[in-house]
């Protein structure tokens, strides 16, 4: 074969790489190839192989959103024991975090290539359908050429070369519509914002793999390009994962085995811990009211209601709410208290915000809790903390501060309907 004897469609460099994917491609051959990248989440399928028997690790979905890899051995040989199997969702982010890391210094090159590209008029689209273009004419020409030589006398061949020609004539002029459209819809320049938009891209790469519209697909093949393949060995309580790179280069990567009853879906400790306080003065319902107002999730990612409260619960020993254990205890909330002083609960959370009552609070949301008897509501004491005095307070003058600072703050205003207005929001803290 003399290479660049006449030029081709594409150059032997790219026939060469497509060879070599055909190749990976035929999975007929089993563990000897990659296999063709399929609509699979699993990213390292194809790539990964036992490093104690050379197997490929087959991959597994044992349930939605779950991926395992598995030496493919013992699908052969079910009395031999597994070599290596491990779970796919962390072993992919591991991998591809090195990835991203070794392409961060090339992003911002590849980010102004991209904006060439798109400036250039080297369209990839426009060419392919350009080449499409001169095969329509083509293949018009020999059907005008055909239909030129028949014998009048033969009118059936003659009528079907002419319905050939026509059709001929139908694609040449659609591929013709499809390039100018093409032609149209290709900007003639990048504006400013585009390439702010590259460039933030490239400077983002973590962003730009996490995207929504980045398939699986792609990015199994960014893979394919950068790495070899990754051999995978158990030891111990530990997987090494070997990355063997397509320039020659080698990087190792360590990670523990999950333990038994440790996954992604185990509750975290802060989470436990809350359920546990909010028990003591709050029922299930109440519970989950509050963990849904702080925007916390259980562990698939749903909302909380009464029964995922009594199931937490239950798996972890928490004693239900139990009505009136509160006030066993000698606790009061807001409500009681101000009825006791026959004040406004508005007052009171004022007298708290000051540190004028002393009261507990589980979390944000959760409600106030104060160990004050009801005896000594009404007249307590408050330190300061230095060891130094205690100091009576009257929930009056709470009362008649509010005001004073009110009324001495709307003074500044001109109109009476933003005085009005200032007393309203003043009477709200």
């Amino acid at each position: 074969m003399i290479h660049d004897h006449h030029e081709g469609y594409i150059s032997w460099a790219d026939y060469q790489s497509n060879q070599a994917v055909i190749a990976h491609n035929a999975n007929r051959v089993g563990a000897m190839v990659r296999g063709s990248v399929k609509c699979g989440g699993a990213l390292l399928s194809g790539l990964l192989r036992c490093g104690h028997c050379g197997s490929k690790l087959s991959t597994q979905y044992p349930a939605p959103g779950v991926i395992r890899y598995q030496c493919a051995a013992r699908v052969l040989n079910h009395e031999q024991s597994c070599c290596v199997t491990f779970g796919g969702l962390r072993v992919d982010r591991m991998v591809a975090e090195q990835v991203l890391r070794c392409l961060r210094p090339h992003a911002i090159g590849a980010a102004i290539e991209a904006i060439e590209n798109v400036q250039g008029a080297s369209d990839e689209r426009v060419h392919q359908k350009a080449l499409a273009l001169e095969q329509a004419r083509y293949e018009v020409d020999r059907a005008q050429r055909r239909y030129d030589v028949v014998d009048p006398a033969q009118r059936l061949v003659a009528a079907e070369l002419e319905r050939r020609w026509n059709e001929a004539l139908k694609v040449q002029a659609q591929i013709e519509q499809d390039l100018a459209a093409l032609k149209t819809e290709r900007p003639t320049s990048v504006t400013a914002a585009t390439k702010a938009e590259l460039l933030a891209l490239a400077e983002d790469l973590p962003c730009l793999w996490d995207h929504p519209g980045s398939s699986p697909q792609i990015k199994k093949r960014l893979l394919r390009t950068v790495l070899k393949d990754i051999i995978a060995t158990s030891e111990d309580n530990a997987i090494r994962l070997v990355l063997h790179w397509q320039g020659g280069d080698h990087t190792e990567l360590r990670f523990e085995k999950n333990r038994t009853g440790k996954h992604r879906y185990v509750m975290d400790t802060d989470t436990i811990e809350l359920i546990r306080s909010l028990a003591r003065i709050q029922p299930d319902s109440m519970i989950a009211s509050i963990l849904n107002r702080m925007g916390r999730h259980t562990p698939h990612g749903q909302t909380w209601t009464a029964v995922r409260v009594c199931a937490t619960r239950n798996n972890h020993a928490i004693a239900v709410y139990r009505e009136g254990e509160r006030q066993t205890r000698g606790e009061l909330n807001v409500s009681e208290v101000a009825a006791i002083l026959s004040v406004t609960q508005t007052t009171v959370l004022r007298m708290i915000r000051l540190r004028r009552m002393p009261a507990t609070q589980a979390c944000v949301n959760a409600p106030w809790v104060s160990a004050v008897s009801r005896s000594d509501v009404p007249m307590f004491t408050y330190g300061d903390g230095c060891g130094g005095y205690a100091l009576r307070i009257n929930c009056c003058s709470i009362i008649d501060e509010g005001r004073a600072r009110a009324a001495q703050t709307t003074r500044s205003w001109g109109s009476a309907p933003d005085r009005a207005l200032a007393v309203r929001q003043l009477s709200g803290m």
